[in-house]
């Protein structure tokens, strides 16, 4: 059985802290993106698996070739993370959280196919892996 990936997307402070996490405890994960600038970026910090994503054109969005665990977005804006939901909710039927520091659009998110609405002043999530 292939091993399963975590997706981390929206890469504010708190993401790259949970990328931290994410590669202290060993866990395999994949980091999408819808900037090319950003990609390279992550490419130069050593992370492998950055998969770039057009938000705008759906009929790219096509399904990783690793199979997917959970989906962890942190939000930026509120236009770039609802498409980052629509996206991996057509990739997976695991849990997707988001993790924002606005009350207001967990009725959005909710209804884009999120699971778990996440609110945090500080972003840090890392207790959402104790079960890792």
């Amino acid at each position: 059985m292939q091993e399963e990936h975590i997706i981390v997307a929206g890469l504010n402070e708190a993401g790259q802290s949970f990328i931290r996490t994410l590669q202290f405890h060993q866990l395999k994960f994949i980091v999408l993106t819808n900037s090319k600038q950003e990609q390279k970026q992550l490419r130069k910090q050593g992370i492998s698996n950055v998969l770039y994503i057009n938000t705008n054109d759906r009929q790219s969005w096509n399904v990783p070739s690793m199979n997917i665990s959970e989906v962890f977005i942190f939000e930026s804006s509120l236009a770039l993370s609802c498409r980052f939901v629509q996206c991996c909710r057509a990739w997976t039927s695991k849990s997707i959280y988001v993790i924002t520091q606005q009350w207001n659009p967990r009725a959005i998110y909710k209804g884009l196919g999120a699971d778990h609405i996440v609110f945090s002043h500080t972003g840090e999530v890392g207790f959402l892996l104790s079960n890792k």
